[in-house]
Order: C-alpha cells, then sequence, then structure tokens
C-alpha cells in the first residue's frame, strides 16, 4: 500500500506563520502550526516516497492568504504600539521563505480541470443534502425525546445536558449552516478526488489517500470525553475513499502504517 496527503491551504499557512526574533519584541505562531508542524518534518523525512502532495490552486490559495495570516498573529500580539513597516517586511519574507521551502518538500501535480469541475457538482449536491440534516434535526430533536424520558423533577437539568451533547454530536453538520463551505473548499476536495482516482488507475498497489486539513468542512470536531463529530468526514470517506483528517492525526496514522507495512 501507498500513501498520498494532500496538505490544505490551512496547513500550509498554519506550518509558514513562524517567526522568533531577539531584534524584535513580538513573535508570531500560528494557533495551529505546533498541530500540523510533524507531518511536515515526517514529509521531509520520507521525500524519496513522494507523499505529501499540493495542487496549483493550493499552492496559489497559500501565497495570497499568508500576508493576512501573519498579520493577523501580529494584530493578536501587538496593542501598544504599531510594528514599522521594515519589520513587517522582514516577517513576512521569513514567512515567505518558510513557505517556499515547505513547498520543495511536496510534490505538485496537475490536475485535468473538465473533469475537476465534473467532480465539484457531486461535491457540491454533497454538501447541500449534509446541510439539510440539520434542518431534520430540528424538527425532531433527539434531545427533546430523551428529556422527556428523564424523571420531572430533572428535566431542566437532563435537557441542558442531552442538548450540549447534541450539539456537539453534530457540530460538524451544523457548522455547514454556521459557516457554509466556500467555493475553494469544494474545489480543493474535487481536485482530490481527480487525484485519488488517477493513482488508483495508473499505480500497480492501492494509494490510500489523505487530505491533512484544520477545517471542519473536511476534518471531524474532536471534544473532551470522547465525542467526535464526523458526520461530513465519514460522507466524504464513503463516497469518495478520502480519509480527512487533522494534520497530527494524519501524521501518526499514516507513520504507524508505513512502519507495520
Amino acid at each position: 500500500m501507498r500513501h498520498k496527503i494532500l496538505l490544505d491551504t490551512n496547513v500550509l499557512i498554519a506550518t509558514s506563520t513562524y517567526y522568533v526574533s531577539r531584534d524584535l519584541s513580538v513573535g508570531v505562531v500560528h494557533p495551529f502550526y505546533e498541530q500540523s508542524m510533524e507531518l511536515i518534518e515526517f514529509l521531509k523525512e520520507n521525500l524519496a516516497k513522494r507523499i505529501g502532495i499540493v495542487t496549483r490552486t493550493v499552492e496559489e490559495q497559500a501565497a495570497r492568504a499568508l500576508e493576512g495570516a501573519v498579520r493577523a498573529e501580529l494584530k493578536e500580539k501587538i496593542t501598544d504600539r504599531a510594528i514599522d513597516f521594515e519589520s513587517f517586511s522582514a516577517i513576512q519574507n521569513t514567512c515567505q521563505k518558510r513557505l517556499n521551502d515547505i513547498l520543495a518538500y511536496l510534490l505538485r501535480e496537475p490536475v485535468d480541470q473538465d473533469v475537476v469541475r465534473e467532480n465539484s457538482f457531486v461535491v457540491g449536491r454533497m454538501y447541500d443534502k449534509l446541510a439539510e440534516k440539520v434542518v431534520e434535526l430540528h424538527l425532531e430533536s433527539p434531545a427533546e425525546m430523551w428529556t422527556e424520558a428523564a424523571a420531572k423533577r430533572f428535566r431542566h437539568i437532563a435537557h441542558d445536558i442531552y442538548k450540549t451533547q447534541e450539539r456537539k454530536e453534530n457540530a460538524q453538520l451544523i457548522n455547514l449552516i454556521r459557516k457554509p463551505v466556500e467555493h475553494s473548499d469544494k474545489w480543493i476536495l474535487s481536485e482530490a478526488i481527480y487525484l485519488s482516482m488517477l493513482y488508483q488507475r495508473m499505480e500497480t498497489e492501492y494509494v490510500a489517500f489523505y487530505i491533512a486539513s484544520t477545517d471542519h468542512h473536511f476534518s471531524p470536531y474532536r471534544f473532551a470525553g470522547g465525542i467526535e463529530s464526523r458526520q461530513v468526514t465519514e460522507r466524504i470517506k464513503e463516497l469518495f475513499e478520502i480519509v480527512c483528517d487533522w494534520p497530527q492525526q494524519i501524521h501518526d496514522t499514516v507513520r504507524t502504517k508505513i512502519r507495520e507495512s
């Protein structure tokens, strides 16, 4: 079995947005840097296996979004003074170099835009149908039924508990309404489908295909207590044989499978 991991734009941004210097009193570290960096190191160590891949779409999105990510992190760190243009340029250049270095560890795969466009209609319908489930959940909420089964004096407390658990279990679906899927995300998944199918046709052995992403339109929600919301993640796997997860989980899974093979 071979393995291919498509890195989503947000993973490239997370691992590129990093700057620590003694010359400046402010450092820049993306919130998902630690979550993502071990996967990048793993891909670098296994460069000959050509595991990590990107597409032109992902590359271009990362290049456009990097400056905004750096500014956002600086805004969080700086409250009482403005950073000068020269210092910002130094930070931006360092982060851009990090992005270029990371891209050098990845294989940029070409895609057939016409086939990807056809895939995008299937992807769009999938997300639409998943979003419709949110309406169904509001029409007949399991939390209401569970509350009725509780003793009358405990129903108020029970309702709050069940409602909280229900929201967590359905968080990935609810996210489709609160934060609708952008066209760029649908297009990246459509490209992933194209590449996964291409690998299965061209390779002599099965290729396990992954998308490493911090976006809940792909990867599951995880909560304390072992509660997961992964309806979207499971539907992508079911329809397209693509495993979506957070960078750290993808790293752990693929590293283990390679060691066992």
